[in-house]
């Protein structure tokens, strides 16, 4: 339901914004066209391909950190430690909610991802219908630099997340439950 309410939220604003373009552009009024320098719009496509890149570069060590830490996660709840955790409580309760944290993760960034790219063509329409066709390519240019900076920065969260043992399991509770799943083996045996 989480999922759903945030990808509802995602389409509302979507929609509102496609209104909201409508409006304004009835409203708005063609003005003279503004004179952009052939090194501003150089400079801003530069921006663009720096930020893309870097959002390729944190994107391909996501994955490879997700790789990783999958294989180690395995080994942590494979270990005997791991397997006395998920014996004092429902190892599918666990996984459900590591799960469940990671779709609305992705529900955030594709809603985030819809709005954005909408945000960008009203803008971009708008500023073209306003201000002429060069200084609609500008504005085009910085907001999509901005989306693949938001992009990238959504990307090391997702690395920091990954790569936090915290975010999957705290290793103190693993040893908490190991001992005293420890703990209550000895006292059976020592009550026989």
């Amino acid at each position: 339901y989480v999922v759903k309410g945030i990808l509802w939220c995602g389409d509302v604003t979507v929609d509102r914004l496609k209104w909201g373009n409508e409006f304004l552009s009835k409203r708005i009024k063609s003005g003279s066209t503004s004179e952009i320098s052939p090194e501003a719009l150089r400079r801003m496509k530069r921006v663009k391909k720096l930020t893309k890149m870097s959002e390729k570069v944190a994107t391909g060590i996501l994955s490879g950190v997700v790789k990783v830490s999958g294989f180690f996660t395995g080994s942590i709840v494979n270990s005997k430690v791991g397997k006395k955790f998920f014996n004092l409580m429902p190892g599918e309760i666990v996984l459900a909610s590591l799960d469940g944290f990671n779709k609305v993760c992705d529900a955030v960034e594709v809603a985030g991802r819809n709005v954005m790219s909408t945000t960008s063509v009203v803008t971009t329409g708008l500023v073209s219908q306003r201000y002429g066709e060069k200084a609609g390519k500008v504005t085009n240019e910085g907001l999509d630099a901005a989306g693949h900076a938001i992009g990238t920065a959504w990307a090391v969260f997702k690395i920091r997340k990954a790569l936090n043992p915290k975010s999957v399991f705290k290793p103190t509770t693993l040893a908490k439950a190991a001992a005293q799943a420890n703990a209550a083996e000895l006292k059976y045996k020592n009550n026989k």
